[in-house]
């Protein structure tokens, strides 16, 4: 296969995927202890309050948005060492040619690294925050 086709199939998947979550109907619906009343198919949001919400409940958001970020931020940083022990490995045996390119390939993967590293960071500075612990 060469690289004309596999990014056209790329391509094509996210368009497909893309498509799909536009064309899913979405709802918001929302809970309390008040029956929410319909006026002619329009819900009034006065009718909701948010004071259910315990501390207990707020307490297993936020150890599980935790732990989502933290997985996140491990599985990140393992492909991104992987990804660079690969190029590092193509860049010892590549021609002078090829290390010129891995060069110059080297700063978008850095940036993209950079990114990913301080999105996941800022992300575990929110739920700290939120959890109210020590960042």
């Amino acid at each position: 296969m060469n690289r004309n086709r596999v990014k056209i199939f790329i391509y094509a998947i996210i368009i497909i995927l893309s498509l799909i979550v536009f064309l899913i109907p979405t709802e918001a619906k929302a809970k309390n202890n008040f029956e929410i009343k319909l006026a002619k198919g329009i819900v009034n949001p006065d009718d909701y309050e948010p004071s259910d919400l315990t501390e207990g409940d707020t307490t297993v958001i936020t150890t599980k948005a935790s732990k989502i970020t933290s997985t996140i931020g491990v599985i990140g940083i393992i492909v991104s060492v992987v990804t660079l022990i690969l190029i590092g490995i193509k860049f010892m045996t590549g021609s002078i040619e090829e290390k010129a390119e891995y060069k110059k390939s080297m700063i978008p993967y850095l940036i993209g690294v950079f990114i990913f590293l301080t999105i996941t960071q800022l992300l575990n500075i929110v739920v700290k925050i939120i959890e109210g612990t020590d960042i």
